[in-house]
């Protein structure tokens, strides 16, 4: 094997494959990244670990030989990062094993592994599901997939659920049992059958870092345990999690005995001053309480070890019953808050007592919601 690319050209590649390799040793093949060059392809990158697999490819080579090569992905991928932005020729030497990289006047070489074992992508028996844009599948993800749980006994939580209805809509939804995000798409395609996966929070990480915001199509197919995501550009692979994803059309509320359209800025730096208090052994979970009176809202956060904000936030609009006090973990109110002061200068929050779980939605847009559960608090 032997070509010759540039190094941003080579450098972009691998930055986007990489990721997708083995960090661990216990199976040596498997932090490997696969580089195929071929007249026909041009250079074709493939890293995998079995739970998520990436492949990328580029003819913008000068291909000298075709064959087939597979090196330590983050090795490779650190050392061309740092090189000098020049042409770089690699060439394999199959007697030695050496994969030789030169650039200019500079050379260096890489240890192989022999790629009999590497383990192809299982792409054949592929069912396509549906296409959609890739800005609207980045905006998705990107407001629901915080709200996953990092760790969870049911490891359905731990994971983003794509439910295809009946009507063709497609709701993607995230939660960790005490915040739920919900994003709804309405597909071109309504014949689609109905069907529902949970994919990994990494693989959504992973899909986040490569689409970008065009109105270019990302294809999503089911194969066998796995769901691909893929564009003339690019295949990313995932493991799918086993198991029944809880019905969360059920936990979000319909009745509200209260509803507030609050300014979405003014909300966002008053979380984030509540932030700075750190939590003790009175107040495990940081948390803002809030109390209303006409058209205004008392914010108070409190932390035994170093004090207290009060705040009073002005000019609300408030409709319903005022007559009581709220707490909400102040990191998962901040969280959507920041999402939506990006997009809207007004935030509403249906609120249903003190104790019910609570709606916040851009009064302006239908497709999207979160859902936050209430803190009990002592006081």
């Amino acid at each position: 094997m032997k070509f010759v690319i540039e190094k941003k050209e080579l450098s972009s590649l691998t930055s986007l494959v990489h990721r997708a390799a083995s960090t661990k040793n216990t199976i040596p093949v498997l932090t490997g990244l696969l580089l195929q060059v071929s007249n026909e392809k041009g250079l074709v990158m493939t890293a995998t670990d079995m739970e998520i697999g990436i492949k990328a490819s580029t003819k913008n080579i000068e291909v000298l030989q075709e064959g087939i090569v597979l090196v330590n992905a983050h090795y490779f991928s650190d050392f061309i990062k740092l090189l000098p932005d020049s042409i770089i020729q690699i060439e394999l030497n199959e007697d030695k094993a050496k994969l030789n990289i030169s650039y200019g006047r500079s050379a260096g070489f890489m240890n192989t592994y022999s790629n009999y074992e590497y383990p192809d992508l299982p792409l054949e028996k592929q069912e396509h599901k549906l296409s959609i844009p890739e800005k609207v599948l980045k905006e998705a993800l990107r407001k629901t997939s915080f709200a996953a749980a990092m760790t969870h006994f049911r490891q359905v939580f731990t994971g983003v659920l794509f439910d295809i209805k009946e009507d063709g809509i497609l709701k993607i939804i995230a939660s960790d049992t005490h915040r739920l995000a919900q994003y709804s798409y309405e597909m071109e395609d309504k014949t689609t059958d109905p069907c529902s996966f949970i994919i990994p929070t990494r693989s959504v990480n992973e899909l986040l870092r490569i689409i970008d915001d065009t109105d270019e199509l990302i294809n999503i197919s089911i194969s066998e345990n796995n769901v691909i995501f893929s564009n003339p550009d690019f295949i990313l692979l995932s493991r799918v999690i086993d198991g029944q994803y809880p019905n969360y059309e059920q936990v979000i509320p319909n009745t509200f005995s209260s509803e507030l359209i609050i300014n979405s800025h003014i909300l966002s730096n008053t979380l984030e001053r509540a932030k700075i208090l750190p939590t003790d052994d009175k107040t495990k979970i940081q948390h803002v309480q809030f109390s209303f009176k006409e058209n205004e809202a008392i914010v108070e956060s409190f932390s035994e070890m170093m004090g207290e904000i009060q705040e009073v936030i002005e000019n609300l609009n408030i409709e319903g019953d005022k007559d009581y006090k709220i707490a909400f973990n102040t990191n998962y109110f901040l969280d959507i808050v920041k999402i939506l002061d990006d997009e809207c200068e007004e935030i509403k929050i249906e609120l249903s007592g003190a104790l019910g779980p609570a709606k916040i939605v851009n009064p302006k847009v239908d497709n999207y919601l979160y859902v936050l559960v209430p803190l009990r608090t002592s006081n």
